[in-house]
Order: structure tokens, then C-alpha cells, then sequence
């Protein structure tokens, strides 16, 4: 096998920045873990589900994707995808079905956004496993998994991916912190963050973790998805993964919003005028 030398040229000011901040004998190390992380972060694919009903959005959901649905001066799918793309991902695969026309006629190749998309088509309702068995020959490697109906500010995504990698995760989800999760459910973790149950949602509002709709997943995940068959990932998938010990999570304690109702919409719209929402 023949080996290639590869040189890195650091423009001066990023070098005495470098220099300053990095005692020379970590200098090495520390350059070669941030190419690491830059290239694994540019190769890495982000699947967006956003091929649901909306069926909660009621009559504004009948003429338009729900990820489709404007906060601010943008829809839904395109803050999503910003946030990774801010972050260094920038390779995106929207899983889409319910008027799908719309997002495909907007976002295009995604060139406009300066990064990349593709698409995966249901023909049939699959579940949020079923969406992501469906782009099966889309995926390679270790991929992101994101909701296409939230919201969400302050997750380190690099820091997310270092904690499922150390863990040996087959799939670890990233946790928001909410002061009533009883639309939800609370996500029960033990010392080393496997989760060991998801909890009824409790009768009184209440604060606690809950599943903010962000994944890291293996390949191997896959394997536990059937094809061409209607599967959630809440009901069918995790569970088989609890108890096998694999699934992970991650908390966080930024900003979150799960627009599942016009409630949240109306929140969502003032929490980006007011600044809540970055």
C-alpha cells in the first residue's frame, strides 16, 4: 500500500492564534483531530424527515409541508438545515412525501444554501423508521437523523458525535431540557447516559428530558428496520435497542421547540422576533 503526504497551509493570523493558545507540544495532535473532525463532519450525511401530515397544524398542513411552514423569513426545513450547515455539515437527505412538490420546487439541489441535497420519496406512509429504511441506498457510514417539524439552539453537534463514538453507540438521541413534559414523555437514563426507559407522559406538567428529535445512528441500525413496512422508531426500534443496551442520549440546554400544534407555531414565531431563537 502506498503512502501519500499531505501539507496544510494555515493562513499567518490562524497560525499565531494557534501558536498562542496551544503549547507546541500538543500542537501536532491537535491539528490532526481537527482535520479529522472537519473531514468527517463534510462527508457525514443528514437525513430530514419531513414527510408527515402535519395532521396537528390542522387546515394549514392541507396546502403546505408542515417543515415548510415560515418562522421568521424562512421555512422550518431551511433553519434546520443552516443550523448543520453552520456547524460544518453539508451534505442533506430530505425524506419527503406529503406534498413533497413544494420542498423539492424550493430547496432544489441545495446549491442556494451552499450545500447539498438529495431526496428520498415515500410512496406510502413508512414511519419515522420506515422513512429512514426508505433512503437506505442513500446512506454510507454513520449518519445523522433529524425531524423536520423542530427548532433547536446551543447543541454542539461535534460534542454530540464524540459522545455517541465513545459510548459505542448504535444510535444515541440528543435530549431537551422543557419545563412541561407532559405532551412527551420523559426519557429515564442511568450513570453512564443509556437510556433504560421512556416513561409515560406524566399527568402534571412537569420539567424533565425529552427526545428532541436529533440522532446519531450506526449502519448497523438499519438492520433492525424492516423494508416497505409502516415502523416507528419510538415504538418498534428503541426498545429492541434499550434492551440490548445500545441506545444512548445525549442532554442539552439550548433553545428547543417541537411544532406540533399552532401553539407552537405562534410560540416558535415569537421566540425569533424576541431572540430567544437564534
Amino acid at each position: 500500500m502506498r503512502k501519500h503526504r499531505t501539507s496544510i497551509e494555515f493562513p499567518e493570523d490562524l497560525w499565531r492564534q494557534l501558536s498562542s493558545r496551544i503549547p507546541a507540544r500538543r500542537r501536532t495532535s491537535f491539528i490532526i483531530e481537527a482535520v479529522r473532525e472537519k473531514l468527517i463532519r463534510e462527508s457525514m450525511k443528514c437525513l430530514i424527515l419531513c414527510g408527515g401530515l402535519g395532521v396537528g397544524m390542522g387546515p394549514l398542513s392541507k396546502s403546505i409541508p408542515k417543515a415548510m411552514m415560515p418562522v421568521g423569513y424562512k421555512p422550518l426545513l431551511e433553519h434546520i438545515i443552516c443550523k448543520f450547515r453552520d456547524q460544518g455539515f453539508n451534505y442533506f437527505i430530505l425524506a419527503v412525501s406529503h406534498l413533497s412538490e413544494h420542498i423539492i420546487r424550493y430547496f432544489g439541489d441545495g446549491s442556494l444554501l451552499g450545500v447539498r441535497i438529495d431526496y428520498s420519496v415515500e410512496k406510502i406512509p413508512l414511519g419515522t423508521a420506515g422513512a429512514i429504511k426508505n433512503a437506505e441506498d442513500k446512506l454510507n457510514g454513520r449518519f445523522l437523523v433529524v425531524y423536520g417539524d423542530i427548532l433547536f439552539d446551543g447543541l454542539n453537534i461535534g460534542s454530540l458525535l464524540r459522545f455517541h463514538e465513545e459510548k459505542n453507540a448504535i444510535a444515541t438521541m440528543a435530549l431537551a431540557k422543557v419545563e412541561d413534559a407532559s405532551r412527551f414523555g420523559l426519557v429515564s437514563l442511568d450513570e453512564d447516559g443509556r437510556v433504560i426507559a421512556f416513561r409515560e407522559k406524566p399527568k402534571q406538567p412537569v420539567p424533565g428530558l425529552v427526545n428532541a428529535g436529533i440522532y446519531v445512528f450506526e449502519p448497523e441500525i438499519l438492520e433492525y428496520i424492516p423494508a416497505l413496512t409502516y415502523c416507528s422508531l419510538e415504538e418498534h426500534i428503541f426498545p429492541a435497542l434499550i434492551e440490548r443496551g445500545r441506545l444512548y442520549a445525549y442532554p442539552f440546554n439550548g433553545y428547543w421547540v417541537d411544532i406540533g400544534s399552532p401553539e407552537d407555531y405562534e410560540q416558535a414565531w415569537k421566540d425569533y422576533f424576541t431572540g430567544v431563537l437564534g
